[in-house]
């Protein structure tokens, strides 16, 4: 495999080539100051030798450009008069090139030791151990993103050469790598969690392309846990990418979805995964996503999520980690020299290295020309410093000063809808939403204004997302709109009324639900409107829930309206949404008459109820209703999960709880079988720690002898107990290995960034 080194920066390609030369000559070469080394990048001087490496990268000037520079090269080496001096270079030479650059040296520098492109290539096939550890170089080689975008499996919207080795290029490896690799080869399934731009996807992103180098076949995951179900081949070499998995900023829509069995299509995939030694999923979520998604579901808390979850934070990167982080992003970057001046003069790039808001979407904003091209480059300083201040403000300056009413209307539709839909949806909403705004606060419109804003937002606010979709540009985008709707809280109301589908309120509350009275007290203010546009969605015959073949209207039940409006009104407190709340009670309890019941979503219903504090919906009969209503469905036949979630819920205790107890018995024996399936499925501490305490629920709830199942299981994990201390002990013996003695000094960081001076394609 052939590499042209474009990847790599000059402090990157000055390591390699340290690294090629000390396999080759079996020596260690010593490493000197980058920019200011006196014609000395390596040098080995013992034992009265005094040779010495000179690396030249020149990515886009090439061989004119190194041939000018070498002859002001040449009158330092004749000054320091090395007893062996060597040329390495990216460049391809020619044998004309060779000598060309030979005559510039004399006698001081023969054609042998000049190394270029090809002869760098040949080391790397001579020592592939050097190869495997300088990972830009195959992570973003351009056979290994070849099989990527003529997978069957992938599309090249996904995967485009140009946007991976734009992103491999700038990373940086971290002693998180290592982590997440540790725990990905261990329990082949990993979840990277943190706050939004800490390089979470960066992270995921690494450990899904090393694998590609090694043949694995990648699936990544847009819409839902069923895409990487479709594709699941069993005994195949795949490794599963899932950004993001629950949710862009809030659960909204998917915490009720938890509650309706996404969770155990999450914990199902999972589980396949593991039972797979061929298969590997990476997800990605922020981490007060994830802490919701635990607190409401029993399930996902059951299946050992944590164990596999590890946290980003920006307290994680040193000091020379941020500094290879910032310097990356401004060599590779579009920036002109200019703007790269501003930075480097006086050491400006130190301040922001020790910023304490320093993050890596941030560096990733200020090193893109088509973001700060509008700033003069007498103005960058103070655009940077305003921007690691606070950076919402660049994105509100931009919202608030340069979209129009349509645009503004249209993002916050797509915020409202999760950041991510499709383009029929986006443009029900916008137009639902356009309208309740223009008529509220008197806005023009235009016959024009869905197309007039989506060519507004596109690719500066919002992009496509696969065919005829659209989602938010960059996740810091929610985080401005999560700042608009705070900053002006009459917007919530805009985005209830102006709904088109009740995942839009949902969402708008659970930021309501962030303990800010601001917007609470906006809402109820608008308590008629607000609770007219709730009634209004209810009664639709569904909701969009939106799967990898598509977006439709799910039904609604009985159970889940009660269970989707108790929590706005125990919030809202408003008596519109008191009677809101009794008309769906009444439907409930006139849908037993004539429809069978729906389980879970009526198990919901009630423990919405148990949770509601306000005393009008405490005083409700319907707890004791329904609790008659889920008994009555047992004796005639439930489910393993419908019986469990029933046990889970209701108070079987006192002798008045005889019948209900018998009815529940009856059930558990007729699922016994398939409840007891699960305990060869499990694969972790917390599966089996959730798997007794299932059948304690049953011993203890139903007075059912479970003897033989917990003995089976105490079985099971002696022996995944056994195979886990094996593993805890290689894990730990690897991490010795690796462990890192180096500390960057501020004096290192500012000799790495003295190469960026000049010209960046040297």
């Amino acid at each position: 495999m052939t590499y042209d080194f474009h990847q790599l920066s000059p402090h990157d390609l000055e390591l390699l080539v340290q690294d090629l030369l000390q396999a080759e000559w079996d020596l260690v070469l010593e490493g000197f100051k980058s920019g200011r080394d006196g014609g000395i990048d390596l040098r080995y001087a013992r034992y009265g030798q005094n040779m010495v490496v000179q690396v030249k990268h020149y990515l886009k000037t090439g061989f004119a450009g190194l041939l000018r520079d070498l002859t002001a090269e040449a009158i330092k080496v004749h000054a320091i008069r090395p007893s062996r001096y060597v040329l390495a270079t990216s460049v391809p030479l020619s044998p004309a090139n060779k000598q060309a650059i030979s005559s510039l040296f004399g006698s001081a520098l023969p054609v042998a030791d000049i190394l270029g492109q090809e002869d760098l290539n040949n080391l790397l096939g001579r020592h592939p151990a050097v190869l495997h550890k300088h990972y830009k170089l195959w992570l973003a080689s351009r056979a290994v993103l070849d099989r990527v975008l003529h997978s069957d499996l992938v599309t090249q919207s996904e995967f485009q050469v140009e946007k991976i080795c734009a992103t491999i290029r700038r990373n940086v490896r971290s002693d998180a790598y290592h982590q997440a690799l540790e725990i990905l080869d261990r329990d082949r399934v990993l979840i990277i969690s943190g706050a939004p731009g800490v390089g979470k996807t960066t992270l995921a992103n690494m450990l899904l392309y090393a694998h590609l180098e090694k043949n694995w076949q990648p699936v990544v995951i847009r819409r839902d846990i069923a895409e990487g179900q479709r594709f699941f081949q069993r005994g195949a070499s795949q490794i599963y990418y899932y950004d993001d998995f629950m949710g862009a900023t809030f659960l909204g829509e998917r915490a009720t979805g938890l509650l309706r069995n996404d969770d155990r299509a999450i914990t199902d995939f999972i589980e396949m995964v593991r039972a797979s030694s061929r298969a590997r999923l990476i997800l990605t979520t922020r981490e007060h996503i994830f802490g919701q998604a635990m607190a409401a579901s029993e399930r996902l808390r059951q299946a050992g999520l944590t164990g596999h979850k590890m946290i980003l934070h920006i307290g994680g990167y040193d000091f020379g980690h941020k500094a290879k982080i910032l310097y990356n992003h401004l060599y590779f970057s579009d920036l002109p020299d200019a703007y790269c001046d501003a930075l480097l003069a006086s050491d400006f790039y130190l301040e922001i290295v020790r910023h304490p808001k320093f993050n890596p979407r941030l560096i990733e904003w200020l090193s893109s020309f088509n973001r700060v091209h509008t700033v003069p480059p007498a103005e960058y300083r103070a655009f940077v410093r305003n921007l690691m201040r606070d950076p919402s403000e660049v994105w509100l300056h931009a919202y608030e000063q340069q979209l129009s009413d349509a645009g503004r209307s249209l993002l916050l539709a797509l915020y409202s809808l999760g950041g991510k839909t499709e383009g029929r949806i986006l443009e029900v909403a916008f137009k639902a939403l356009h309208e309740v705004r223009a008529a509220r606060w008197g806005l023009a419109r235009r016959p024009d204004d869905w197309a007039t804003a989506m060519a507004e937002l596109l690719n500066a606010f919002i992009r496509p997302s696969g065919a005829m979709s659209f989602e938010v540009l960059d996740p810091s985008v929610i985080d401005l709109l999560n700042a608009v709707v705070r900053k002006a809280p009459e917007n919530a109301v805009d985005l209830v009324v102006g709904s088109a589908d009740f995942s839009q309120i949902e969402r708008v509350m659970s930021l309501a639900a962030g303990g800010l009275s601001d917007i609470w007290h906006s809402l109820r203010q608008s308590g008629p409107a607000v609770a007219d546009a709730i009634k209004r969605l209810l009664n639709r015959n569904g909701r969009l829930r939106t799967f990898s073949n598509g977006t439709f209207l799910w039904s609604w039940t009985p159970g889940s309206r009660l269970a989707a409006v108790l929590p706005l009104a125990d919030r809202l407190r408003t008596m519109p949404m008191l009677g809101l709340v009794r008309e769906t009670e009444a439907a409930m309890r006139a849908s037993w008459e004539t429809q069978d019941l729906h389980v879970n979503d009526t198990v919901e219903a009630l423990r919405a109820l148990e949770r509601t504090t306000w005393s009008p919906l405490r005083s409700s009969p319907l707890e004791v209703e329904i609790t008659a209503r889920l008994i009555e469905a047992a004796g005639e036949g439930v489910r393993s999960d419908e019986l469990r979630e029933i046990i889970s819920a209701l108070d079987l205790e006192g002798p008045e709880n005889t019948a209900a107890l018998e009815a529940l018995r009856a059930a558990f024996e007729r699922s016994r079988r398939s409840i007891a399936a699960e305990i060869g499925e499990a694969s972790t501490e917390n599966d089996f720690n959730g798997l007794r305490e299932d059948y304690e629920l049953f011993a203890s709830s139903l007075g059912v002898d479970v003897a033989q199942e917990l003995e089976q299981i105490e079985e099971a994990y002696g022996e995944y107990s056994g195979d886990e201390e094996r593993r805890a002990e290689e894990m730990q013996d690897g991490y010795r290995d690796r462990q890192r003695t180096d500390r960057a000094t501020e004096d290192s960081v500012r000799d790495m960034f003295a190469s960026l001076r000049g010209d960046r394609g040297a």
